[in-house]
């Protein structure tokens, strides 16, 4: 009798040790670097970890290497900001879908004192006009992430929209960093330290701007413009297909999808402030906010941006 109850404790404890013995799932995580250097990514992850029983590994690059890494089955969702290459991404068919997330604005950032007078700019493409003039006389310099990332194309798109051929410019005030966010910043922050004559600028998104702001890191550098409508900084979640690389850990990726952009996450991010209160994200998941396939289009800027607002 005495032994039978053992056999039946010993089973009893066993059933309820397997599920913490078992290897915890991973998730690839292929994400901008803003993400990461803005501090979201150790502020939600670990929920996502906590619910799933899972190890959430994250890669963060630019998102065009970030896709890059989607289209080669090294990641089993995104996490990036660069639209038009996420649209071709997904009709491509390299990913299954692309849902909002949240969003925030790109700043163009530079030394204090404003040398190419950017605060007179009336938008964007006036901004980046003014830097151009004071770049070829040698009063400025503009640090360029040069990686392919969400920050890189957009920049690239104002400097087209400007009339301007990045190809043409002098690298003695126009350097190609093949940097992350935090690292050109503190790029930035050296020119106006180390060359007064070079006084420095930069496009960043605001959430890593921010972070590194009021860490210190970077006490030189102040937003010059800001407020256009074309600096415009939409995120989206995209699933890797496992149609093309069927060992993706698909299930565990359009769970986190459905994390991400259910309501309580949508608040944490929506919440996610620096320490002077700065809100770094606007949460913009919702109805409607997973685009098809269908629905990919070269004109998905606007359509985001009327979601966004709307």
């Amino acid at each position: 009798m005495i032994v039978g109850i053992v056999v039946i404790v010993v089973a009893l404890m066993l059933i309820v040790a397997i599920p913490m013995i078992l290897p915890k799932q991973r998730l690839v995580l292929a994400t901008t670097t803003s993400t990461q250097d803005s501090g979201l990514l150790d502020y939600i992850p670990p929920d996502f970890e906590r619910k799933y029983n899972c190890i959430v590994d994250v890669i963060a690059v630019g998102s065009g290497q970030a896709m890059e890494l989607g289209k080669n089955g090294d990641a089993d969702v995104l996490l990036v900001h660069s639209p038009a290459s996420e649209i071709k991404f997904v009709q491509d068919g390299y990913g299954t879908s692309r849902t909002l997330v949240c969003y925030n604005q790109f700043v163009i950032v530079g030394a204090s004192n404003d040398p190419a007078g950017l605060s007179l700019a009336n938008n964007a493409t006036n901004a980046f006009t003014r830097i151009y003039e004071n770049g070829t006389l040698g009063e400025v310099v503009f640090v360029s992430r040069g990686d392919n990332s969400g920050t890189h194309s957009k920049e690239k798109t104002i400097w087209a929209k400007a009339g301007l051929n990045v190809s043409t410019f002098s690298d003695e005030w126009y350097l190609s960093a093949g940097q992350g966010m935090g690292a050109v910043l503190d790029m930035t922050e050296q020119q106006v330290n180390e060359a007064q004559e070079s006084n420095g600028y930069t496009l960043s998104d605001e959430a890593t701007y921010y972070t590194r702001k009021e860490t210190g890191i970077i006490p030189n550098l102040d937003i010059a413009f800001q407020g256009d409508p074309l600096l415009f900084n939409q995120y989206s979640v995209i699933p890797v297909n496992p149609d093309l690389w069927p060992h993706i850990n698909y299930t565990l990726a359009q769970d986190f999808v459905e994390w991400i952009t259910s309501g309580g996450i949508q608040g944490m991010i929506g919440d996610f402030t620096d320490a002077y209160g700065h809100k770094l994200f606007v949460a913009n998941a919702g109805p409607g906010s997973t685009i098809p396939v269908d629905r990919q289009t070269s004109h998905a800027g606007g359509e985001i941006l009327a979601k966004s607002e709307g």
